[in-house]
């Protein structure tokens, strides 16, 4: 299996359809990366609003078996995230492009 394929097969299913990314995978890899660090502060969004959600609304079990699930899909997407910025490094030296600083999202907090 290639890098690219891969990476398709991380991404969203129309992310196939879009040309551009077949042609540039430093960027498929790029914008997946960007997806995958947007789903772990969706899973640290979607803790904070369980735990006070949840309370009486499910039996316990139940509402500590949906908080391990979150959990269990965060650190997944923080996996895949890190293996997705090694094959996004790679690529870009197999390519011979220009390393370019990662772009980094940051959650500003409220006062």
């Amino acid at each position: 299996m290639s890098a690219k394929n891969w990476l398709f097969d991380l991404a969203p299913a129309r992310w196939r359809h879009e040309e551009v990314f077949h042609r540039n995978p430093v960027e498929l890899a790029c914008m997946l990366r960007l997806h995958l660090d947007a789903e772990v502060l969706a899973m640290q969004a979607g803790l904070k609003a369980l735990r006070t959600a949840l309370a009486g609304r499910l039996r316990r079990a139940d509402s500590i078996e949906i908080i391990e699930a979150y959990v269990r899909e965060q650190a997944w997407a923080k996996g895949m995230r890190e293996q997705v910025a090694l094959v996004e490094d790679a690529l870009q030296d197999a390519l011979g492009g220009a390393v370019r600083e990662r772009v980094a999202w940051r959650i500003v907090s409220g006062p």
